[in-house]
Parts: C-alpha cells; sequence; structure tokens
C-alpha cells in the first residue's frame, strides 16, 4: 500500500494489523471508516465521536487530502 507522503504521519499499513488496511496511526481505526462515515451523508462530529481516539486533525488531514486530489484530478486550484 503507498500511502501518500502528506499522510506519512498520520496513517500507516502494516499487513500483522487489522489484514493490511490503511488505518490512523496509533489507533485500529481504517481510514475507510471515515470514508464511509462521509458516504452515507455523516459528517465528521459523527465520526469522531465513534472513534474518539482518532485525532481530529488527523482526520481532517485525510479529507483535506481526499479533497485536494479531486481538485487536482479535475484541474482546480489546491487548497493551502
Amino acid at each position: 500500500m503507498n500511502i501518500p507522503a502528506e499522510l506519512k504521519d498520520i496513517l500507516v499499513a502494516d499487513p500483522e494489523t487489522l489484514s493490511g488496511a490503511v488505518r490512523f496511526r496509533g489507533t485500529r481505526v481504517p481510514v475507510q471508516a471515515l470514508i464511509d462515515t462521509l458516504d452515507v451523508g455523516q459528517g465528521i462530529e459523527e465520526f469522531l465521536d465513534g472513534w474518539p481516539n482518532v485525532p481530529r486533525e488527523h482526520a481532517e488531514a485525510v479529507i483535506h487530502w481526499q479533497q485536494n486530489l479531486v481538485r487536482q484530478v479535475l484541474g482546480l486550484d489546491l487548497v493551502a
């Protein structure tokens, strides 16, 4: 699994933990849990309520990275 350089301090994947799923560093919370929460129309607050051991700034960094990826693909301006 290739974790983007911008997220190396936030995410980790280890084949011996959660079958190698990408997760928030220092937790057993897969990033997929954040994506699934947002996919069903819930917000970051609901995610953080369900996974209180994930720092808000880590969840926000993943969301920010994802938004910039979409901007890059569509040729829009990136947000710093």
